[in-house]
């Protein structure tokens, strides 16, 4: 685990960064304003690992009473396999409980095997596939949960 990472709340200024990065990952990224709008509501809450001045990943949930979906899970493609999606991860599950979350869910591309033992690690489990969920390229989602707390 990499000891120069710093987790914290994402912020408005980290925005730019942040699209940057989804640019760089996702064929179909979250906007600025998608970011702007979510960081401005109580339900969501995004962290952030940042290498000094760098943002390494972020991760994020949307909350709706007792259950929260993890809508973001990105670490830059030089900082990947170094335990920082996992840290980012407990951090954002513990924030949750402490809300009041009894359980998580999130979707992951069916052919994402490292996401998948990153989740299955963490306790998540299948209990659903969404047919055709993601585009460019087309694949199915698999809908993992957490067992209830």
């Amino acid at each position: 685990m990499p000891d120069e990472i710093v987790l914290s709340p994402v912020t408005e200024e980290d925005i730019p960064r942040i699209v940057q990065i989804e640019q760089e990952t996702y064929s179909l990224p979250w906007s600025a304003d998608t970011f702007r709008d979510a960081l401005t509501r109580d339900y969501y809450c995004f962290l952030k690992a940042s290498a000094g001045e760098t943002i390494a990943g972020y991760c994020g949930y949307l909350r709706s009473f007792e259950t929260a979906d993890i809508t973001n899970v990105t670490v830059r493609k030089e900082y990947r396999r170094r335990g920082i999606a996992r840290r980012m991860l407990e951090a954002l599950l513990e924030k949750g409980y402490a809300q009041g979350v009894e359980r998580f869910s999130l979707e992951v591309r069916a052919s994402n095997e490292p996401a998948l033992l990153l989740y299955k690690g963490l306790g998540f489990r299948q209990e659903g596939v969404r047919k055709g969920y993601y585009e460019s390229p087309r694949e199915d989602a698999l809908i993992l949960w957490t067992p209830e707390r």
